[in-house]
This record gives C-alpha cells, structure tokens and sequence, in this order.
C-alpha cells in the first residue's frame, strides 16, 4: 500500500514539474517574440535601407526563434501545432498572399515579401500560443496571464538593456548628453519633447507597448494588488513617453473592459462600451479645460493631429489613381516621403492598407474587423474587447491593422481564444 502511495506522489510530482516547464516554454516564447517588436538597433533611412536591414533581421530572427522554441517542443510533446481553421486566420493568409502578389508591381517587392512574410509569422506565433496553451493548461485565463507576464518580463529585459544602449534604465530625448543622434533625428528637436526611450523604438512604438501591457495584465485573473501595482507602474511609463494616441486609447480600453466586467452578460454593454470609447477620445484631444494633468499633451500640433491631416489628402491623391490593387505592400513610403520627409506610412490603418494593398486589402481588414466584432457580441471576451478598441483608436493615428507588430500579435492571440472559449460555450450546452 505504501509503494502505490510513494508512486502517485512521484507522478504527481513529475506532472507538477511538466506543468512548469509547459509554463515557462510558453512564457518564453512568447517574451521572445514580444522583444521582436522594440527595435535593439538604430534606425536605417526608409529608402536607402530598402528591403534587408539589420533591424529586420534580427525582429525576423527573434519571431523566428519563438517559433521554433514551440514547434520543437509541440513536436517533444507530441502535440497540436496550430489550428489554422480559424476565420480570422484564413482571412489573414489570404491577405499575406495577396501581399506577396503585390510584390509584382511594388517599387520594392523584396520588401513587400518580407514584410508579408512577417505578418503570417506574427499571426502564426500568435496562433500556436493559444493552441499550445489550450492543451497544456486547463485554467480558463491561464493563457491570459502568460501573455501579460511575458510582457512585463520583455519590459524588463529592455530597461535593463538601456543601460547598455544609453547608459541609464529610464533614458529620455529631453536629456541632450545622450547620444540621440543614434536615433536618426537632430538632437535639439527631440529635446523640445522629452519622451521615455526603450532601446531604439520612436515614443510611439514605446507607447503602443506599454498601453498593450496594461490591457493584457487587466485582462488576468491575477490579484488586485498585484494587478494595481503592475498597472500603476506600466501607466506611469506611459505617461513619460508623451505618447497621445496610446494614451486616450488605453484609456477607453481600459473603460470599456471594465464595464464589460460588470456587466458581462448584457449585449447592450457592447455597445455603450464603444460609445464611450469615442466620446473620450474626442473630449480627452479637444476640450483640455476639463482635463487640466493632460495640459501637457495638448499642444498647438494636436488640431492637426501632428501634420497628419495634411498628410492624409495626399495619400488620398495616390489611392485614387490606382485604388483597386494599391502600390504594393510596404510601398507607402517610397510615395509619401517625396513630400513629406517624415512619413514613412500613412499614419492611419485604413488609408496605408487602400494605399498599399488596394480595394481587396481594404475588404479583407474590415471583413477582419467584422468577424471580430461578431466573435466579440458572442462571447463578450476581456482581452478581445480591450485589444479591438485600443487598436481601432490607435489605429486611426498609425497603421496597426494587419501591420507585423504587437497589436496584431495580441489580437490575433485574443480573437483565437475568443473563439475556444465560443466553442466550449456550445459543446457544454
């Protein structure tokens, strides 16, 4: 009797060590893929660097990795790769080889195939985490919770890596000592804003991995305290990046996850969640009497929303000369630069996709979008909602929609489980 007990101790053992492993594969898969997202290199010129640059190898190689730490493993395992039977993953391979056909006629079709290539990696890494985690862990947020730690984790690899690049954790462009020109813009200028660095990445980029943090560390089950802490001090480095646009959408998110926390069960909740969501944003940019901490953000260049209004014409300009198959993925800048020096896109999702890819790009984001919109209204998920409003807020400043970056990483790893968790739904009733 005694050596059948000492034998279920040992593979209760043994089954709690290959339920850590199991964690910290995934956690490290996916801190290596978050990495991808923050370039550890300076810049190239838009044009002269063309299509191969050292950033992108090595944003390539991280996303590369990731997927090979989980492929091996799921190989090890003997388990499911990736389901790729999903709508919104159909919808994104078809886009990535539309994009790959566009390379015919792009002025740069190495890039536009790269770039491609990056997105199904992206979507592909996004795809295997879920499914991965869905048969290794039984916990319902468990994949939730991964995500946000791999984040953090990411979060901290770079503020310690800032030591090396800039010689202190929390470097700033207002601090004229250091080497700013490594950024590829005049020091003097950037001092005139100071703004939080991670690394190599514009402000914007540093936001838009921030914002996503606190939406993914909100959407766990983690303790209150912890996740307050956690909050608190992702918020207070976002607000050190003077990053706007990030900062009124992480703001709705965050407004309208909470409401659907709430109230979960009520459709109408949807609804008024992403109402409020636009009010905010257009009271937080227009009316700084009633936010006077904000001040700081309202300067003269927000009615122009920094210059993209009058960057947007001229980009409308080129859609309407050839708005059926666009100029090629990835091409916007070898347009846009001609008249405007420093817009290397669009600056808004769905004008660099019509530009870029056409009328058919066009159709297939906002049959994306409505897939997801539909999946939302069924299963009210936390981190689908959060990730869905924060890119479509921030996406109308910078193109984040079917672009390879962290907010199509977390959407796409939001919409998969959205849809797992449908699909239990049904088959418990």
């Amino acid at each position: 009797m005694q050596q059948l007990y000492d034998i279920d101790l040992l593979k209760d053992v043994a089954s709690d060590r290959t339920s850590a492993v199991d964690t910290v594969l995934l956690f490290t898969a996916v801190t290596l893929v978050v990495l991808a997202f923050i370039p550890l290199v300076p810049p190239n010129d838009a044009i002269k660097g063309g299509g191969l640059t050292l950033r992108g190898v090595i944003e390539f190689g991280l996303i590369l990795t990731g997927l090979f730490l989980m492929t091996a493993y799921a190989r090890y395992r003997s388990l499911a790769l990736a389901d790729l039977r999903s709508p919104a993953t159909i919808i994104i391979t078809i886009f990535v080889a539309w994009t790959f056909f566009s390379s015919i006629w792009s002025p740069n079709p190495f890039l536009a195939i790269a770039k491609g290539a990056e997105l199904w990696a992206v979507a592909l890494a996004g795809i295997m985490f879920v499914t991965l985690s869905r048969q290794l862990h039984s916990e319902r947020d468990q994949l939730q919770t991964v995500l946000a730690l791999g984040l953090v984790a990411a979060l901290a690899i770079l503020i310690l890596a800032n030591i090396f690049f800039w010689g202190t954790p929390l470097p700033s462009t207002g601090n004229e000592a250091l080497p700013l020109h490594l950024l590829g813009e005049e020091p003097p200028a950037l001092a005139e804003r100071p703004r939080l660095l991670l690394a190599y990445a514009h402000p914007l980029l540093t936001g838009d991995f921030l914002a996503l943090s606190v939406v993914c560390l909100f959407s766990t089950r983690l303790g209150k305290v912890t996740k307050g802490v956690g909050m608190a001090l992702l918020l207070g480095l976002l607000w050190m990046t003077d990053a706007r646009g990030p900062s009124v959408a992480v703001v709705a998110a965050l407004i309208v996850m909470a409401i659907l926390k709430v109230r979960r069960n009520s459709i109408r909740a949807v609804v008024a969640m992403l109402l409020i969501s636009v009010v905010l944003a257009v009271v937080m940019i227009f009316q700084d009497a009633l936010f006077r901490p904000f001040s700081s953000l309202l300067t003269d260049d927000v009615y122009t929303l920094n210059s993209r209004t009058e960057l947007w014409p001229k980009a409308f300009e080129y859609i309407f000369e050839q708005p059926i198959i666009g100029y090629g993925y990835y091409s916007s800048r070898y347009l846009l630069m001609k008249d405007f020096i420093w817009a290397g896109h669009a600056h808004n999702s769905f004008i660099e996709i019509w530009l870029t890819t056409g009328l058919v790009g066009l159709i297939l984001v906002v049959a994306y979008l409505a897939y997801l919109c539909r999946s939302l209204v069924t299963t009210q998920h936390c981190l689908l909602i959060g990730a869905l409003v924060y890119t479509l807020i921030q996406g109308m400043l910078n193109p984040l929609v079917f672009t390879p970056g962290l907010p199509m990483f977390v959407l796409t790893i939001a919409a998969l489980s959205s849809e797992y968790q449908a699909a239990q739904r049904r088959a418990a009733r």
